[in-house]
């Protein structure tokens, strides 16, 4: 049985173009090597935080909307869990579909 998840990742702020180029691409990479198609993603940009994580103010958030297993998010975590770029991640259960847009894309940043 396949379920609708969301995911918020917030990634160090100062990282360079390339960087970021490859932390989509190792991302975009494990989804596909487990199946799971990413059905929305967003670009959030960079946001202040309320409280400094490992000496950052700033964050980079970035959010996308998959179906997947419900084995899948535990493997996910893991992955994110382990990369250096990522300051925080949060994955949650989605109720909303596949391709509607979230109340952030119409924010000005």
């Amino acid at each position: 049985m396949t379920n609708i998840y969301e995911t918020t990742i917030i990634v160090k702020p100062d990282l360079a173009n390339d960087q970021l180029k490859n932390l989509n691409t190792s991302i975009d990479e494990f989804f596909s090597e487990n199946k799971v198609s990413i059905g929305y993603k967003e670009d959030w940009g960079i946001k202040n935080l309320k409280s400094s994580i490992n000496k950052y103010s700033k964050g980079s958030f970035k959010f996308m909307r998959f179906q997947s297993p419900s084995d899948f998010p535990k493997r996910l975590d893991n992955f994110l869990k382990f990369n250096s770029d990522c300051l925080r991640f949060l994955i949650t259960k989605s109720f909303n579909d596949m391709q509607e847009v979230t109340p952030q894309n119409n924010k000005d940043n």
